[in-house]
Formats: C-alpha cells, structure tokens, sequence
C-alpha cells in the first residue's frame, strides 16, 4: 500500500486541535467542579419527597453535560487522528474510526456511571431495568468497533510488519525459492 495522503503534520488544522482541547479542558474542569460541589455542606442531603441526594442531581447534570462532551468530541478526535497520522488511507481511517466509537463507548458508560445516584433510587428494586437499557445503548457501538478493529487487523498488521521489519508487501528476491 502507498500512501497517497499529504504531509500531515503541515495539514493538522489548528481549529480541530484548538475544539479538542477545549473540549478535553471543559470536561476536566467539569470533573473538578464537581468534585468540589460534593464538598458542600448539606449537598448529601435529600431532595423532599424523593429518595434522592442533591449531590446526586449535580452530579446527574454535570454526567449529562460531560456525556455531550464527549459525544460532540468523538467527531473531531477521529479528524485530529485522520490529520496526525501517517499511513496508508485505509489504516488512517481505520484508527480514526476506532477511536471515535471508543470515545462515544466510555460517554455510553460515563453516563451509566453518573446518572446511576439520581435514577437507581427512582427504580428501587427494577435496578436491573436500568442496567438493561445502559446495556442496550452500549452493546451497538462496542459491536460495530469490534468489527472495525478485525476488519483493520490485517491492514494494520502489515503496516506494522512493514515498519517493524523495514520490507513490503511485495517478495523479495532472497524470499524465493532456487
């Protein structure tokens, strides 16, 4: 395989990295925030007339405002991935593939993990139920990247053997047989 892409590292687009980053920085800031909210006093209290903790709807919040983080950054990781790295177009795109539904999984399970506090007390014991439908959500992008990763495994099998051991697809002349 030849590489037909342009010089990447003239090609990265300082928007994309810019997006990545801020959204890479809101996140972590969202995290920091709220961990320091769950400092409040009194936050751990109930809500009245539910069984559920003021900590736990910020909590629920902050999750829903990361999940859409994430999510709205899965598209612009796989062209940051498509503008950083050298290869064949097919492995390029592969990766970046790959890691955009790697990303839109961990949101699946950020928001299964967040959410959690605020919901699982509303369900009392149909906890399963929510399990379930999480469940149900995150088994099509995992089955549709395991997919991609076999169909990539060859070409990037390759790649990696091409690199590795400096020689091509292509026989060589010691390779055969007299």
């Amino acid at each position: 395989m030849t590489d037909i892409r342009p010089d990447h590292h003239e090609s990265v687009d300082h928007e994309t990295v810019r997006r990545v980053g801020k959204f890479l920085l809101a996140c972590l800031g969202l995290v920091v925030l709220s961990s320091l909210v769950s400092l409040l006093p009194g936050i751990d209290r109930l809500v009245p007339g539910t069984p559920i903790s003021f900590v736990a709807v910020v909590s629920a919040v902050v999750t829903l405002a990361i999940v859409g983080l994430l999510v709205y950054l899965a598209p612009a990781l796989a062209k940051l991935v498509r503008s950083v790295l050298e290869g064949p177009e097919q492995v390029v795109d592969d990766i970046a593939a790959i890691v955009q539904l790697v990303v839109v999984f961990v949101a699946v399970l950020v928001a299964h993990q967040g959410l959690a506090p605020a919901i699982g007390p509303l369900l009392g014991g149909l906890g399963w139920v929510y399990d379930l439908v999480f469940l149900a959500i995150a088994l099509p992008p995992l089955g549709i990247l395991a997919a991609r990763m076999y169909v990539s495994l060859d070409p990037m099998a390759e790649l990696l053997a091409n690199r590795v051991a400096g020689t091509s697809s292509e026989p060589r002349d010691d390779d055969q047989s007299t």
